[in-house]
């Protein structure tokens, strides 16, 4: 049944309010002030209810878990699946005249205004994506991840040309199209660019990007809920379906059978399937044949580590993108130091940008060499999940048993967080990994690491605690040499 627009609008404001003092009950004083209290109302229809933020810090705290609370609660109150997007209304990036070289003044040529720009905080599959409803395109892509702002290199650039292609004429040219590369390398991101597009060129397109991780939740509670068959029908109407880290389906074969004739469905018809993993189709383990030649039928691309000029224009553009400006010297120094992934190159741009910030230091090349020298292994020793929680545990005082169990003691908090952010960036598992070595799931460690990221900006405490642990890291590993 169609719900008239004025009545979806009659029941926005009561709506938000039942969810803001729901959850007023549920969370403790501090993380409600921090992030549900500057919820705005935007707009209710059938389907969504979107929400603003003052924000991107704000959209950033939010997390994956009061989304997912948030649409649970609305889906209750209306009596019908909603879902809940979060964007940063009115987000003025303000200067303080030309830029210095110091991080106090914002680059003059970043000054934008952005209205209601909306953005999808989660993997856009949802809790109750897969198995009540797929995500049209209007709501499975976000904002911050489109073609126009991937950088582009020798390393990734027909795998950029064949996603374009295949988002332009979907089901058409390449299905499924397949991906493949090391972490940190930007295929996450050319898949929800890829959604990004199929939002703007086809807005009447049903598409869905769901991790392999989630797909598998959805699949098992569809078994538990006797509804395997609803789960596979409504899969199976899609008109663009995008699979992340499908190396995690290795080993689950009554997940292999049911993407195995979801895809045999969606090819018949005509359906865009995207796919990405961290190797070849042959290099899956414990894969079926069938679909190892399904994953093979359509195009397969790699992404490469990108060369030093395209991590120097990806470290630029990151630095846009938070809001300051990066010397060309500065980015030399760190491209021709860093070249495994991008991740890394992010994580020491963070560490540049947060030693500045904090001590009012202009962005020089010595500054990052100094940085940079804290950084960096010395050895070639593989950096461990287990390592960084010994020596987290050894400077902060508390067991690994107390840094994995559930405790919310505030200097606890941050050393966990800590550690998952280190985690994140001096090894090569993915966040689905990292939830496995912490005992959470996979949105768990990216808000902690977007939390650690924001707090080393802000908080000197937090800054020299983080520091002295990677310190200590390396310390450990010239020693160990």
């Amino acid at each position: 049944m169609r719900i008239a627009p004025d009545a979806n609008e009659d029941m926005l404001l009561p709506l938000v309010d039942h969810l803001k003092d729901a959850l007023r009950q549920e969370l403790r004083g501090g993380a409600y002030l921090s992030t549900v209290q500057a919820l705005q109302p935007l707009k209710l229809d059938e389907l969504v209810l979107d929400l603003a933020v003052p924000s991107e810090l704000h959209r950033r705290r939010v997390g994956d878990e009061i989304i997912t609370r948030m649409e649970e609660l609305s889906s209750d109150y209306l009596g019908r699946t909603i879902q809940v997007r979060v964007s940063v209304a009115q987000m003025r990036l303000e200067t303080e005249g030309v830029y210095g070289g110091t991080v106090g003044a914002l680059n003059d040529r970043r000054a934008e205004e952005v209205d209601h720009q909306t953005i999808d905080l989660r993997s856009q599959s949802g809790a109750n994506t897969a198995a009540d409803a797929p995500v049209a395109s209007q709501g499975a892509s976000t904002v911050e991840y489109t073609f126009d702002n991937f950088v582009i290199g020798g390393s990734n650039r027909f795998a950029h040309a064949a996603s374009v292609a295949a988002s332009e004429a979907p089901g058409e040219k390449y299905t499924p199209l397949f991906v493949y590369g090391g972490s940190g390398l930007g295929k996450t991101h050319l898949l929800k660019a890829f959604s990004h597009n199929i939002n703007q060129l086809f807005p009447n397109k049903t598409c869905l990007f769901i991790t392999t991780e989630e797909y598998l939740t959805q699949f098992v509670k569809a078994i538990s809920t006797n509804t395997v068959p609803a789960f596979a029908a409504k899969m199976r109407k899609l008109d663009v379906l995008l699979i992340d880290d499908i190396q995690f389906i290795a080993g689950k074969s009554g997940l292999q059978e049911e993407l195995f004739h979801t895809l045999n469905t969606l090819y018949d018809l005509g359906s865009q399937v995207m796919i990405s993993c961290d190797s070849k189709p042959d290099g899956i383990n414990k894969l079926e044949d069938r679909l190892r030649t399904r994953f093979s039928q359509g195009l397969v691309v790699d992404i490469q580590p990108p060369d030093v000029e395209t991590r120097m224009a990806i470290l630029q553009a990151l630095a846009e993108r938070i809001g300051f400006w990066l010397p060309g010297d500065v980015a030399g120094v760190i491209a021709n130091q860093i070249s495994d992934n991008v991740r890394s190159l992010e994580g020491a741009l963070l560490q540049v940008y947060a030693r500045s910030n904090l001590f009012n230091d202009p962005i020089t090349t010595d500054l990052a060499e100094s940085v940079l020298s804290e950084l960096l292994p010395t050895s070639e020793i593989r950096i461990s999940v287990d390592l960084i929680l010994g020596v987290t545990a050894e400077v902060s005082g508390y067991s690994t048993d107390q840094l994995l169990s559930g405790s919310r003691k505030r200097a606890l908090v941050q050393y966990r967080k800590i550690a998952m952010h280190l985690a994140r960036e001096m090894t090569n598992h993915s966040l689905a990994e990292l939830g496995g070595f912490f005992d959470r799931d996979h949105t768990t460690v990216l808000h902690a690491v977007n939390s650690s990221q924001d707090l080393l900006g802000e908080r000197t405490e937090f800054y020299q605690r983080y520091m002295k642990i990677q310190r200590t890291i390396q310390e450990q590993l010239r020693l160990a040499e």
